[in-house]
Order: C-alpha cells, then structure tokens, then sequence
C-alpha cells in the first residue's frame, strides 16, 4: 500500500514536471519569438531599467540613430537629447508617465553624428505587482521623409513652381496677418502690384524658355529691392476658359507686401527700388545664344491699408486701379490710388532728388548750440546741428534725415559732417586761442555701416584736431540692436582716442549690465525729463538718479533743453556737469560761436 502510494506520488510529480518543463519551453519559445521580433522590426525599441538607464535598444534603433547598443548601455535616452524642447515639455511627459503609464508624441532626436530629426516616439512604464516602476519601454520612428513630404506638399500649395516665390494663397494669408499687426502697432500696410510692360513681346520673339528665364530673373531682383520682413509673391493670370488653369501667355504679374510703413508714402522708395531694379538689362540664354541686352520696364500700382481699403480683397482692387492708371500713363510708372498719395509721392521724389544734388554738391551749413560747464560758467564744447537751405527755405532735419537714411545717402552726408565740424572747431580754436570740444551726431546707418572708422580717421587726420576734442553721440536703440556688434564698433572708436556719448538717455532700451560694458564718457539726459524740472516728481527723480548712476560709473552727464534758470539751478545743485539748451544759447552759425564762448553764461 505504501509503495502503491509511493509510486503514484512519483508519478504525479514526473508529471508536474513535464507540465513545468512544457510551459517553461513555450515560455522560451515565446522569448524568442519576441526576440525576433523585436530584432526585425523597422520601429526602434528602447528598453531602460526603473532608473531609465539602457538596458536593450534593437538594431532599428542602431540604424536609425547611429547609436551602438555597446555605446549607449547603461546610459539615459537624453543622451540624444537634440536641444528644441524646453523643461515644459519634459515635464509634461514625466507627468502623464506617472499617471497614465504611457506617453505618446512628436519629438526630435539627435543622431550619433550631431545632426537632428523628427520622430514619432510611445513610452510605457512597466510597474510590478506592487505598483513600483520595473522597466520603460520606448517604440519610435523617423519622421524625416513624412516631414519632408508635409514640406513639399506645402510648397506645392503655396509657393510659385518656376519662380519659388509665395503665391497667390499665401500672399492673402500673409496680408491678413499684416492688417492684424497693423491695427495693434497703428502703422500702414502697403500692398505694390507691377506689372511687365510688353513682356508677351518676349515670349513671342524668343519663346516660353526665355520668358522663364526672365520671370526667375526678376523674382531675384524684386527679393533683393525690399527688405527681408516684406514679401513678394507671383500673381499669375488665369485662363479665361478655367480659372484655376494658369496662361502660359501671362503670369507677368508680381504683387509685395510692403510693412511697418510709418506713412503711406514710404511706399514710394521701395516701388522706385523695384522699377530700379527692373530697368537694368538682362542677360538671357535662348538655346546656344546668349541675349545680353533685354530692356524691360514695368508699370506699379500701389494701394495702402488703412487707408484705402480694410479687405484683403478691396486692397487688391485698389492696387489693381492704381495700376491701370500706370499702364494708361504709357508704363514705367507708378501711381498710388489716392490722388492725394500720389501728389506726396511727386513732392517726396523732388525732395530726394534735391537731396541727391544737396549731397554731391555739399550744400549744407552746420549750426552749433555750445555747452556750459556749470561748474566754471564757461562755454566749453559745442554741438554741431545739420541744417539744409533749400531755395527759400530751411528743411528740417527731421524731414530730411529719414529720407537720407531710407537712401543711404547718410553716409556720405555724414562724413561730410564729420569733417566740416572738426575742421571748424579747430578754426574757432584759432580765434579763442584753444580747441573747443565738438559733439556730432551719428545716425543709425552710418554708426553700422563698414566704413566709420575710416571716415572718423579721415576727419581728424584732415583737419589735425586733437582726437579727445572730439564727441560722437550715439543713442541708445542703436546700440541696443546688436549690442556684441555695437560695443566692438565703440571700442574701435575709442582706440582712435574720440570720446562717445549716449544720447537721449533715457528714453531707448538701455541695460544697467550693458551700460557698464559701453566704452562711453558721457550719458546726455534726454530734454523730456528736463522739461518740467524742478516741478514734476517723477521726472526730478529720474534725473537724480541717472546724474549719481554717472558719477558711480565715472560718466559725465549733459543734460539737453535747459530753457529756464530754476532748471539750471536744479541741475547745478545736483552736481550735474555741462548744461544746453535755449537759455544759454540757440544753435547759431559758427561765425557766431567766438562772441558766445568768450562772454560765457551769466
């Protein structure tokens, strides 16, 4: 009986076993197979311990990332971590592990070599029995070709096939966005239509070859006239048959969203820009030929928003109008649909071309305002004012200089300044027996373009005045733009032994940890917080403050457009150092400067 139960128990177990092995074989075989699996793939798969360090990753994610899975054991994912996402991001994504168990979405990735790419990415956070973090597996794929398919899809949608340029569509949508930036900033949107005059000629003498040509030709030329933050798009013609079938006889239309206009007349140096550029002969290649002498020519019309529309569509009607006033006037015009832009447009193309013959002829004068030093009375420096007599009349600088900036004739109008004020200052030094300081204003364009520094050094060797005698005034918007750039310009200023002021301080988007890194001498207080001293709270405040800034950062400090004696006496008691402005002196011609300077201030 016992040896009967003996056997049975022995049987049962043999059994129990052979289950067990059975079980643990499919177990294995199942392993394998997800083995193989895994191993074939395309998906990358990434495996990390409850830390989130690498346990397995499978040859899809070795081809894809360029990462060996000897490279990367025991290491974190972030390792390929490419840089676009912020703290949010991941944030987020810890956060819906936690709570769902799985993430999902669009990230980029770095590759082994630096390079980065899109990709599709599901993370699950495998928990054991007890709830505690076991394993992340991650799953992904590249997204590089569907992204470079979504590109190109909408480059078909809303780019010009033969010129690239943005198309009818985007040219609207673009528009739209415009007017919205407009009506928040109070500026002006122009929207310029030209149009090829007798460009189906050269489609008819020289075939579609080279009318494609020209068409890309001009597409460059037109991106090249206006600035990078306007647009330019191709407006083609449709056929009269099917609307949405483009004429191959047409397509001569172009259309620019011109923005940030200050008034709607600034439209005009752009339009003249673009006719400009136009004008010029083309070199085009029909067959084994090459025409070397193209001439076209084109006529503009130009619509401006809010003031002649407030649609998209109504604007592009308006520009349509002014430009078949254009055609009508023979071509090679340009028109605004309001009459009255166009006769500021007339006035402001003489001003520019009177300003052209004013700089080549140097037909300026400059005026001097002097500067007091309130601690010895005198009259010590002065500062030179542009002024240009035009006929009858005087143009104010505020009219003027804009224009001479947008053309960039500041440049050779400020060299010309440059020299004529450090030549005067030395011939007033002559008649009071020593050298005045000379302040001069430089603008925005000429404190950026290349050829300052030589234009600096070419005033002083000139004129042989004494470098420390000399004054360039800068404001702070113009430094605060390229801030690195700005302070390498300064220094390089500084090493040719001038002194620089900030002018207007006060009044731009100035940075205390900047300002200390500016090589500048002197900080100008702007007249806005002059005008109302001593009375007004806030603005005496202000000017206290920046007079002991400059006495902590070792600065002079000039304050502008002192007009009354209680705001002399203010400033003086404030132990600020020079003073100008009306009640000392009106800018007056240098043949004026030696009475000033040798009565002094009483």
């Amino acid at each position: 009986m016992d040896g009967a139960g003996s056997d049975r128990e022995t049987t049962d177990n043999s059994a129990a076993l052979a289950q067990e092995i059975k079980r643990h074989q499919k177990t294995i075989e199942q392993l394998e197979l997800v083995n193989r699996v895994v191993e074939r793939v395309s998906h990358a798969v990434v495996i990390t311990d409850a830390d989130n360090r690498i346990l397995y990753v499978n040859p899809a994610y070795e081809k894809m990332s360029g990462f060996k899975l000897s490279h990367v054991m025991g290491k974190k994912p972030s390792i390929s971590k490419s840089g676009r996402h912020g703290p949010e991001f991941y944030r987020k994504m810890w956060a819906a592990l936690e709570k769902d168990r799985h993430w999902e979405g669009e990230i980029w990735d770095r590759h082994e070599d630096g390079t980065v790419f899109p990709k599709l990415m599901s993370i699950d956070r495998l928990v054991d029995e007890e709830g505690k973090t076991r394993n992340f597996v991650a799953m992904f794929y590249d997204l590089s070709q569907q992204k470079a398919s979504e590109a190109e899809i909408e480059r078909l949608q809303y780019y010009d096939a033969l010129t690239q340029l943005p198309n009818r569509s985007l040219f609207r949508y673009r528009l739209q966005h415009e007017f919205e930036i407009s009506r928040r900033q109070k500026t002006c949107v122009g929207v310029l239509l030209m149009n090829l005059d007798r460009f189906k000629q050269v489609n008819d003498f020289f075939g579609f070859p080279v009318g494609d040509q020209l068409l890309m030709e001009v597409a460059e030329r037109l991106t090249a006239a206006v600035r990078r933050t306007d647009l330019v798009a191709r407006q083609h013609h449709a056929s009269e048959r099917d609307p949405d079938v483009v004429s191959r006889t047409g397509g001569d239309d172009f259309a620019v969203i011109l923005n940030n206009l200050k008034t709607p007349e600034d439209a005009t140096l752009a339009a003249l820009r673009m006719l400009d550029a136009i004008s010029k002969p083309f070199a085009l290649q029909a067959g084994s030929e090459t025409l070397d002498d193209i001439f076209l020519q084109a006529s503009i019309g130009i619509s401006i928003f809010p003031d002649n529309a407030a649609s998209v569509d109504a604007l592009v009607r308006s520009a349509e109008t002014a430009l078949t006033w254009a055609k009508a006037d023979g071509g090679g015009e340009l028109r605004f649909f309001s009459e009255r832009m166009n006769e500021n447009s007339a006035a402001r193309l003489r001003l520019e071309s009177d300003l052209r013959r004013a700089v080549a002829e140097e037909s300026f004068m400059l005026h001097y305002q002097p500067k007091l030093d309130l601690t010895t009375h005198r009259f010590t420096s002065m500062e030179a004012l542009i002024r240009w007599p035009r006929g009858d009349t005087m143009v104010s600088p505020a009219e003027f200089i804009p224009l001479a900036e947008e053309t960039n004739l500041i440049v050779p109008l400020g060299a010309w300044v440059l020299r004529r004020a450090c030549m005067d200052a030395m011939s007033l030094g002559q008649q009071l027996g020593h050298v005045p300081g000379i302040a001069i204003n430089l603008s925005a364009r000429q404190f950026r373009q290349p050829g300052l520094i030589q234009a600096v050094r070419a005033a002083l060797d000139e004129s042989a005045i004494p470098p420390q005698k000399v004054e360039l005034e800068i404001t702070e918007s113009m430094v605060m733009d390229d801030v690195e750039s700005a302070i390498k310009t300064m220094q390089a200023l500084r090493d040719l032994g001038v002194e620089l002021a900030i002018d207007d301080f006060g009044t731009g988007y100035s940075s205390l940890s900047y300002l200390k890194r500016f090589p500048v001498n002197t900080l100008k207080l702007d007249r806005a917080f002059v005008c109302d001293l001593p009375h007004d709270v806030e603005d005496a405040a202000i000017t206290e403050s920046v007079i002991v800034l400059a006495k902590t950062l070792k600065l002079h400090v000039v304050a502008e457009g002192v007009e009354t004696r209680d705001q002399m006496a203010f400033l003086r008691e404030r132990h600020c150092a020079y003073v100008q402005g009306f009640l000392l002196a009106r800018p007056k011609p240098l043949e004026a400067m030696p009475a000033i300077f040798c009565s002094g201030f009483t």
